[in-house]
């Protein structure tokens, strides 16, 4: 799938935007035959930093088998379109393209397991903006470029811009 086939589709997805402000989700993790792994609650708050062209976004994951991952996001506009990312456990930064209505975030990460050990993991997120307040995430999750689960989030915006 290519980012450009967004292009022209409103709502606009602007990272600086919807990630600005108090947001809440919740997410299902399937394995790739669609069975459930596990569920989550989401809450997250993000502040854009006009000057420095940074939204700071964080957001945690609270699991239904009791473990917490905490994502700490430092989110740059490049451009029109291009964006990257950094935080901790990041292998690398993150790219991010937008267009339209969509956001398509990459990044690899050391990401906190149930049993309290870390497992290196590629992510594929593809961010759709259903209204102002709304956005729905299908995302993929792998090992050495390998998919084994998929994500379904979804995202309200409680406050902000």
């Amino acid at each position: 799938m290519s980012i450009k086939q967004f292009e022209g589709m409103s709502p606009v997805f602007l990272p600086e935007r919807f990630f600005h402000g108090r947001l809440e989700g919740w997410a299902v993790l399937e394995s790739l035959m669609g069975g459930l792994l596990k569920r989550a609650t989401i809450t997250a708050e993000g502040q854009w930093d006009e000057t420095k062209q940074v939204v700071q976004f964080v957001e945690t994951y609270r699991f239904d088998d009791g473990h917490e991952d905490t994502l700490n996001w430092a989110i740059q506009k490049l451009g029109p379109g291009k964006y990257n990312g950094s935080g901790p456990n990041l292998e690398g930064e993150a790219e991010g393209d937008q267009a339209g209505c969509a956001f398509h975030w990459r990044y690899t990460r050391d990401t906190p397991q149930a049993d309290g050990k870390t497992t290196k993991l590629n992510f594929d997120d593809w961010f759709y903006l259903i209204d102002d307040n709304a956005c729905i995430v299908r995302g993929s999750s792998g090992r050495a470029g390998l998919p084994f689960a998929t994500a379904h989030v979804t995202y309200r915006r409680l406050s902000g811009q």
